[in-house]
């Protein structure tokens, strides 16, 4: 006699735990990526390793309902897990995988960068500092940025005084 439970493979454990690790949890884990405005690289690391995890398990849990679906005497599950119809239902995994695979990418070339550079600038041999006169460092700059000469500050002075004055006067 079969149990009730028997009957479909929408009602095992098995089907929840689809569910839970096809839309729930990377729903979670997307929701939060979206919502919160910074994340650590650990917390990147994290999310995309868990992202993996998850898309491995689905393929698991996928591959045992195909093989329950077709101990049951229900037509329904097999027509979703044991027809072509359950090709469909690798594409959650496949996205949700690729998806963390980028995330672990992300954080590691970033990590492998720092160590590039790290390794050129050791590498490199110390360069001499440039010797700057402080007097002109501290010359007022022109309005496209470029550094004035002292004839021009004068001018600019005196420009500028007489635009005040023009202004007090009117």
């Amino acid at each position: 006699m079969l149990m009730l439970s028997d009957a479909t493979v929408f009602t095992q454990v098995h089907f929840w735990v689809l569910v839970l690790c096809s839309l729930v949890c990377p729903a979670a884990i997307f929701i939060t990526l979206f919502v919160r405005r910074e994340f650590s690289k650990k917390a990147v690391l994290a999310f995309g390793l868990l992202l993996v995890l998850l898309a491995g398990v689905d393929i698991f849990v996928l591959r045992v309902l195909s093989i329950e679906a077709q101990a049951t005497p229900s037509l329904a599950d097999d027509i979703v897990f044991s027809s072509e119809l359950s090709i469909a239902l690798y594409i959650f995994p496949a996205a949700f995988g690729t998806f963390g695979l980028n995330m672990v990418s992300h954080v590691l070339m970033h990590y492998l960068k720092q160590k590039e550079a790290r390794f050129e600038a050791h590498r490199q041999p110390a360069q001499p500092m440039p010797v700057v006169n402080v007097a002109q460092r501290n010359r007022p700059r022109a309005p496209g940025g470029r550094r004035m000469r002292p004839a021009a500050v004068v001018r600019r002075r005196r420009v500028t005084e007489h635009v005040a004055t023009v202004r007090q006067d009117a």
